[in-house]
């Protein structure tokens, strides 16, 4: 054993008595020539080409755009990868229903020769119009090998088909220091994909499932890593959704059928809640206020921030809504502030509005524990003793021909607004209630942040 590691070190240092007598800039020439692999692996027996090794080229961003082949061409000639460390590779597919195996191969195996570390892939032919909660995205591969990319830290996928049919094993996931996984539009094939992920990635922190497929009507999120989820799907794809996260700070998520929540860091409240065909502020308000309503058009958000987040948040509207649906729907955002026991008791009122009364939902976060059940939304009089109300804060997002002619009839529209508004003065403090509804300040204000949008505070 001894005369093993001698040999060992004799060859090293011959190799780097003979390495010295070059010139830094040829050495890093010949460097650039060889695989990743074998540039690392000799900076391990060379202390000059380990203080070299930075000098290697290293490209932040790669795109690389794959398109189908025709007429029998090899595609596999038709793309290349820099001989450079690459930071964030991102790959779009044009025109593509299958990935075949070998293709699949060689991207996986040029991607670990790379080093990449953030990975996009994007299915060109898919998005809002073509997506319809069907089996329709493009089929890349059965076995999605991409997660065997051990160098990864984080996924993007976009309309891509993961994993293989029901039976068999779900594809290997050996990005085990993954910290980021974005699912759009995609199709996983299987019912236990996403659990895999959360069992072979303890350092996941940011999770967007939107509008992809999984089959089976139920799903579990049981992490203590995440910090940023996002659950939305289409068509009623899940029924119970589960969430235990302790150190979650923020969630996007449909209303289900089934809800339960518990994320002891959350604070603040969001409740979106669309109406469509789009209606007249005044009467999109009535209609939230005094029926029940779908769960196919109320979505909750739930963050730790000192503020909610609401339609404020960067892109929510663009991830959540399709832009076809924003032009049709009066998209109503409600802010809560969960300290506050008359607010979160009017978010409890408003989510058990959904489904025709049926959904069941068991919310706890911070200083709140929000059932279904919950007496406290049903009796007032825990209210009356209080000293200080949160004001809820709501916004209205609308078509633009709605806007103008809310601008055009503001005054008639908010005397009307505060009518409907009386609706609420049996889950208020009644003194806080009539003092915003007498107040010389507007009710009404034209938002400067958003489109087409009215804010309101009661």
């Amino acid at each position: 054993m001894t005369d093993h590691y001698n040999r060992r070190r004799d060859q090293a240092s011959a190799l780097e008595d003979r390495l010295t007598s070059l010139h830094n800039d040829l050495l890093i020439s010949i460097l650039s020539f060889l695989p990743i692999k074998q540039r690392v692996a000799l900076s391990a027996v060379c202390s000059r080409l380990l203080r070299l090794l930075p000098s290697i080229p290293r490209l932040d961003a790669f795109r690389l755009e794959v398109v189908h082949p025709s007429g029998g061409v090899d595609i596999s000639q038709h793309f290349t990868f820099p001989r450079a460390l690459i930071r964030q590779c991102h790959i779009v597919f044009h025109d593509f229903t299958y990935l075949s195996k070998r293709l699949e191969q060689l991207l996986v195996e040029d991607l670990v020769e790379v080093g990449v570390q953030d990975l996009i892939l994007e299915n060109s032919s898919i998005g809002w119009l073509h997506f319809s909660g069907q089996e329709n995205c493009g089929f890349f591969g059965e076995n999605c090998g991409f997660f065997g990319v051990k160098s990864l830290r984080s996924i993007s996928l976009d309309g891509i088909l993961v994993g293989c049919f029901d039976g068999h094993p779900h594809p290997p996931i050996a990005c085990t220091l993954l910290t980021s996984l974005k699912i759009e539009c995609c199709n996983l094939r299987r019912n236990d994909f996403l659990q895999a992920v959360l069992i072979s990635c303890p350092f996941l922190e940011t999770l967007h499932f939107i509008y992809s497929l999984e089959y089976g009507g139920n799903l579990s999120i049981h992490s203590a890593s995440i910090k940023h989820l996002v659950l939305l799907f289409g068509h009623r794809a899940v029924s119970t959704i589960n969430v235990r996260c302790p150190n979650l700070e923020s969630l996007t998520v449909n209303v289900a059928h089934e809800l339960r929540i518990e994320a002891p860091k959350v604070r603040n409240a969001s409740l979106l809640l669309s109406i469509s065909p789009a209606t007249d502020p005044a009467s999109a308000l009535m209609r939230i206020l005094d029926s029940a309503f779908g769960i196919d058009g109320a979505w909750l958000m739930l963050n730790s921030n000192t503020t909610p987040n609401g339609l404020t948040a960067e892109h929510v509207i663009d991830r959540i809504f399709c832009p076809e649906y924003i032009k049709d729907a009066v998209i109503i955002n409600f802010d809560f502030d969960l300290k506050d026991r008359s607010s979160a008791m009017i978010l409890t009122q408003l989510l058990k509005k959904c489904n025709d009364n049926k959904t069941r939902f068991d919310i706890r976060v911070d200083a709140m524990h929000i059932q279904s059940t919950n007496e406290m939304a049903r009796d007032d009089h825990l209210l009356h003793g209080s000293t200080y109300v949160e004001l809820i804060k709501l916004r209205m997002i609308m078509p633009r021909k709605r806007f103008e002619k809310f601008l055009l009839y503001q005054k008639r529209l908010e005397e009307e607004i505060k009518t409907r508004l009386q609706k609420l003065k049996s889950r208020t403090c009644k003194e806080q209630f009539n003092d915003i509804l007498v107040f010389n300040e507007p009710l009404v204000e034209v938002s400067s942040s958003i489109t087409n949008c009215i804010e309101i505070k009661f």
